[in-house]
This record gives C-alpha cells, structure tokens and sequence, in this order.
C-alpha cells in the first residue's frame, strides 16, 4: 500500500499536541508512522510556542523547521490572509522541489504554495480544519475588542478569496462531515475525521458520586468558550443547585471574578493534561457548549472517550455523528431538566459499552490513517 514517501506540510510544531488543530496533526502522525508511512515532514514555529523538538523525530524519515515571519505590520498589508502570509518560505518550495512525491497540507495556514507553477505535476493533498473564513468571521462576531474585531472581519474576506486556490489540489480530507459539499466545488473531499489520543479507556464505576459535578473545559481565553461560559452560568447556573466546574487554559480576571461570585461554581485555570482528564473522567455531566458550528471540537471527542453523561447543545454536533453518543439540547429549560435527571443516574457498563461501539465506526485513528494513505498513494 505504501509505495513512496511523502510530504506533510504543517502549520506549527505539533508537539506538545495541546489545543485542537495540532491534536489532529500529532495523532495523524503518529499513526501513519505505525502504519509504516515514510514522512518527510516541514512544520513553522515561533518565539514563545511550541519550538523544535526530538520528539517528533520518532514518527518522521526527515524534518525541517522553518521560523514563522514576525513582521506583522507589512504581512497586514498584504494579498494574503495573515495565518498564510506568515508561513512563507523560499526553504520550504525548495525542499519540496528535491523529489516528486506527494504533498499533504495540512490546513489552509500551509498552503502558500499550493498553486506554485513547480508543483503543479505534483499529488497535493490538503487536509481542511475548518471553512476558515466562516471560522473568522464567526469569531469576530464573539470578540469584545474592536481592534481585534476589524483585524478577524479582515481576515475573513482574506481568507475567503483565497480559498479558491483548493481548486489546485486533487483531493481535500475534510475534518468535519458537515464541511464536505463546501469543499467538493474545489476537489474531490472525503471525510476523515480528527485523529487524537485514543486512551482505549475501560469501563470503572465511578467512586465520586456522593459529590456530583457538571464540568465545562476549553480554552477559556478564546471568546467562543468565554461566550459559552457566560451562557451557562447566567441561564443554567442559577437554576440547578449542583456543583459546577469551569476548568480551562487563561480565563479573563472578568470571567474569574464572575465566577468567584457564586458559590457552587468553582473555577479551575490552567490545568494539567493529567487533572483535566481526572475531571472529565469524573464529572458525573461533561457539559460542553458552543456557538459557532465550525469544525469538530476535539474537546468534545476526549470527554466521550473518558466522561460519562455528556450534555452538549447542536451546534456541537456534526451532521447527527454525535446526536446517538450525547444528550443534545438547545433550550435553557432543557438542559437544566436533563441536568437534573443525569446527575444522579448511574452510568452503567452498558451505556458504556453502547457508546464505545457506535464511537468506534468513525472514530478509529488506524482505519482512518489506512483511508489517507490510500488517497495518498492512489
């Protein structure tokens, strides 16, 4: 099946894997190595983020690092979205150029150079995260800061102009089901969802029942999540007399201050991976919510592997794949009634058991790395 190396072009340093986009990038990885793939692998980094790393050189033949542009003031001012413009490299065109082999992309972010005249004969592959610019937009609707806001609307019409440039790959590995007609009007798409840290979890009686809590975790200096946090302590909260956590990566002093103010919420910030995985193992409802159907939330994929009760509202949800795993909500009224019903429910083996079956047809990081070497080496 694996007859050549390839390329993977990606937007950062994938390791370590900890916020959404490079999960997928880490775990895919990872998994085509298992599965014998020879990766040639070009990833950007910046000051103060994920830099280079050994670690990486266990999973790839070869490995370049190209330092992502710093000068944000001109990059602004150009042609291109500011995520695209900032990766690119003379380097990297060059090192693509020393063979012919295929060329996976990973996101729009790493695709400067897909509609370079030299590549033109060469198999290009790009894997899509998101419709970016509906991802930026939806963004600057949420965002409080006015600078910020015109900065995100900007990007947007960026990115939306570029995305055309997808016309010049041959095949497109969207994340999300819900994304697939989008991009087919530039190659053909097949879905594949995200690949991630597959725990293989087996079932335990959770012992910490006699404290029931509802848990909501994400990275809370994203406006998104502070929406969502905001939602639920002003409409869910005060309704339902149980604990509640909020446990997430720099939330605002405002959100904290909120948060200090009632007394059955508790606030974690910056948790380890080790005590965000004890949490979600034992909330008795993972309540996850979101106002911008973008994507899949890989949040969403780590609770349904460890959590128990999970509690999430539609624009969670990918075409139905989660509506047979969660309870789905979108009324206030609703959620409080089905908190109240959850939170002394047992979670039983059978339910368990249930979840992991359907789980697993779409969400197995093998049969889904099997599918992208397949439409690699085609």
């Amino acid at each position: 099946m694996i007859n050549q190396p390839f390329h993977i072009i990606a937007f950062d340093v994938p390791y370590p894997p900890n916020y959404g986009g490079i999960v997928d990038v880490f775990y895919k990885l990872r998994t085509l190595h298992q599965l014998g793939a020879k990766i040639i692998f070009h990833c950007f980094y910046y000051t103060g983020h994920n830099p280079p790393t050994n670690e990486l050189e266990k999973y790839c033949d070869t490995i370049y690092y190209y330092e992502r542009k710093k000068h944000i003031s001109k990059l602004l001012l150009s042609k291109y979205p500011y995520i695209i413009a900032s990766r690119n490299n003379k380097a990297l065109l060059n090192n693509l150029l020393k063979d012919n082999n295929p060329i996976l992309f990973e996101g729009l972010q790493s695709c400067f150079y897909l509609s370079h005249p030299s590549l033109k004969n060469r198999k290009k592959i790009v894997r899509a995260h998101n419709i970016e610019h509906k991802y930026y937009s939806n963004l600057a609707k949420s965002e409080k800061n006015k600078l910020k806001q015109v900065y995100l609307k900007w990007e947007a019409k960026k990115l939306f102009k570029f995305e055309k440039e997808l016309k010049h790959c041959q095949n497109i590995l969207s994340i999300a089901k819900m994304d697939v007609q989008h991009f087919n009007q530039y190659a053909n798409t097949t879905h594949i969802p995200p690949f991630f840290n597959q725990s293989c979890k087996d079932y335990t009686l959770n012992l910490f029942n006699d404290k029931p809590f509802i848990l909501f975790q994400g990275n809370l200096s994203v406006s998104e999540n502070e929406n969502a946090v905001n939602f639920i302590l002003e409409k869910i909260v005060p309704f339902v007399k149980h604990q509640f956590i909020i446990a997430g990566k720099d939330p605002s002093t405002q959100l904290q201050q909120k948060i200090s103010s009632i007394s059955h919420v508790k606030l974690i910030a910056n948790p380890s991976q080790e005590m965000m995985n004890e949490l979600i193992e034992n909330a008795q409802i993972n309540l996850l919510f979101t106002f911008q159907q973008t994507g899949i939330k890989l949040k969403l994929l780590h609770a349904l592997e460890l959590g128990q009760h999970i509690i999430i509202n539609s624009k969670m949800d990918d075409s139905g794949i989660f509506e047979p795993l969660c309870v789905v909500e979108d009324d206030p009224q609703s959620i409080i009634h089905q908190i109240n019903q959850l939170i002394t429910t047992p979670f039983t083996k059978e339910m368990f058991d249930k979840r992991q079956s359907i789980f697993n047809q779409n969400f197995d990081n093998k049969k889904n790395g099997q599918k992208v070497l397949g439409i690699i080496n085609l």
